[in-house]
């Protein structure tokens, strides 16, 4: 025996030195999907250091990855087959999102791969079937094979199985909540967007009113110069404030731009030209629900109770460990070859009751049960510091709800008043000659900056309205998704 012994280590030596003679690993050579594991792993070709791809294509090719790429200037289509197919309403945009942004689908198969641990966790309760088969010497009566077939079924283990199901059960809740965090969040981004869309829409068309109303002011201008009732210097302001007036009507021009790429990135189809229609009202639905908030329904909230549920199903488990698991053992077992020959029977069957049981590992299952203590109290107290912070986010968008609409009654005041005012000083400055040019520019801008903090009031206010129901879990509610199959998945809650 030790002769075969060390025959088998000097093949083993000699084997491994040739493949140490060999070249360096070539990338180019190698054609194995995965990499070399186990015992024979020593012997497989792997890649030396300064021999590894470092990345880029090459990398690319070997992971069969696809290109990736963007068009930084996406092409216009046909305006009229581009607003054809444009969502109706910001309703049906949100839709259109949620039905295929990619975020939603990896967190739903997610969700459908926890469902897969429940059935694999409940699998301890159903009796396991093994198959196997000995072959060799056997004692000194010869050699042969042994096959045996055996089944084992759980009768009690103190809760192991159990824990086992509670906790892939509270995963599986985990993750539901997250496919609804998921899309809460493509919601608030698509009605984000969308409000940002139409907010930049608005500000070019003021900025356009403003460059037009500055232009009359230049042409007035420039007719008192021309009869010589005023001097250059007015037609030069005049022109001036026009400038910066395109000036800013271009940088709005842009930043729309920008979002209606944004848009278009969440959609996944280009953005029409088109004025957006203005975003419905939310403001009666904040007022109907009241003041108070059942932060129960927000999502985060969800998970972080399922987080407890999981770190109580982990501790129960680690408190099973402790005790014995009681099982029925069956198992038939049938000699062949030429070991049969020495036995009184070739096939037998045993009947038994197993009792086992870990006595010591070393401190690290108490160890494990103090840590699952520790982290199910974390777990609790992660609810609590979560609900402080939507409490205080909440009431932050609730105040600003309130302010806004304050501040929108005043700016529309302001409107009224500048506009009486523009009249008044060109009625001034053509009959009475008491205004200057100046005071015309002025009067203009004045009226374009107050429409643009209305503007961007009532945009913000519906922003603030949007993430005010997102964070009180009405979202899906709001936008009608309740109750739709998105991506495969009918949302209930």
């Amino acid at each position: 025996m030790k002769k075969i012994f060390i025959t088998l280590c000097c093949v083993i030596s000699v084997s491994y030195a040739c493949a140490a003679e060999k070249k360096p690993f070539s990338t180019a050579q190698s054609n194995a999907d995965e990499a070399p594991a186990g015992f024979w792993g020593a012997f497989s070709k792997t890649p030396e250091p300064d021999q590894r791809p470092a990345g880029g294509t090459d990398l690319a090719k070997k992971l069969n990855v696809s290109p990736a790429e963007i068009e930084m200037q996406p092409t216009v289509k046909d305006p009229v087959t581009l607003e054809k197919n444009f969502p109706a309403d910001w309703q049906s945009a949100i839709h259109l999102a949620v039905s295929r942004h990619p975020a939603i689908s990896s967190t739903i198969a997610s969700l459908e791969s926890a469902d897969f641990t429940i059935d694999a966790a409940k699998g301890g309760y159903l009796p396991a079937i093994k198959a196997g088969v000995t072959s060799g010497r056997q004692q000194d009566e010869g050699t042969g094979q042994i096959f045996t077939v055996g089944l084992s079924q759980m009768l009690y283990d103190f809760g192991k199985t159990g824990s086992a199901v509670d906790q892939a059960s509270a995963k599986y809740l985990r993750q539901q909540a997250s496919v609804l965090e998921q899309i809460d969040t493509i919601v608030q981004q698509t009605a984000l967007a969308l409000n940002e869309v139409y907010r930049y829409s608005q500000l070019v068309d003021n900025a356009k009113k403003q460059v037009k109303s500055l232009r009359d002011v230049m042409s007035l201008t420039q007719m008192r110069a021309e009869a010589g009732a005023s001097t250059r210097v007015d037609p030069v302001q005049a022109q001036a404030r026009v400038e910066a007036a395109e000036a800013q009507q271009q940088e709005m021009e842009i930043k729309l731009q920008q979002q209606q790429y944004h848009l278009q990135s969440l959609l996944g189809q280009p953005v029409p030209s088109m004025h957006l229609s203005a975003p419905h009202e939310l403001l009666s639905l904040i007022n109907k629900q009241g003041e108070k908030v059942d932060l129960n329904k927000n999502p985060t909230i969800l998970m972080a109770q399922a987080d407890v549920a999981i770190a109580r199903a982990e501790l129960r488990s680690y408190k099973a460990q402790r005790y014995p698991t009681l099982s029925l053992e069956a198992n038939t077992n049938k000699y062949v070859g030429d070991i049969e020959k020495y036995q009184s029977h070739s096939q037998y069957q045993n009947v038994y009751l197993s009792v086992s049981s870990t006595l010591y590992q070393g401190g690290s299952l108490a160890a494990q049960e103090s840590a699952s203590a520790r982290a199910l109290e974390a777990a609790k107290s992660l609810i609590a510091s979560k609900k402080l912070e939507l409490t205080d986010q909440q009431r932050s968008y609730y105040q600003s709800i309130n302010g806004l609409q304050r501040n929108i009654s005043l700016l529309t005041n302001r409107m009224k008043t500048i506009t009486e005012t523009r009249s008044l000083y060109r009625e001034q400055y053509l009959s009475l000659g008491n205004r200057n040019a100046l005071d015309l520019l002025n009067a203009e801008q004045e009226i374009s900056r107050a429409e643009q903090d209305l503007i961007n009031a009532r945009c913000d206010l519906w922003a603030a309205s949007v993430n005010y129901i997102v964070l009180a879990g009405m979202a899906r509610d709001v936008f009608n998704l309740n109750g739709q199959v998105i991506q495969g998945l009918r949302i209930t809650q």
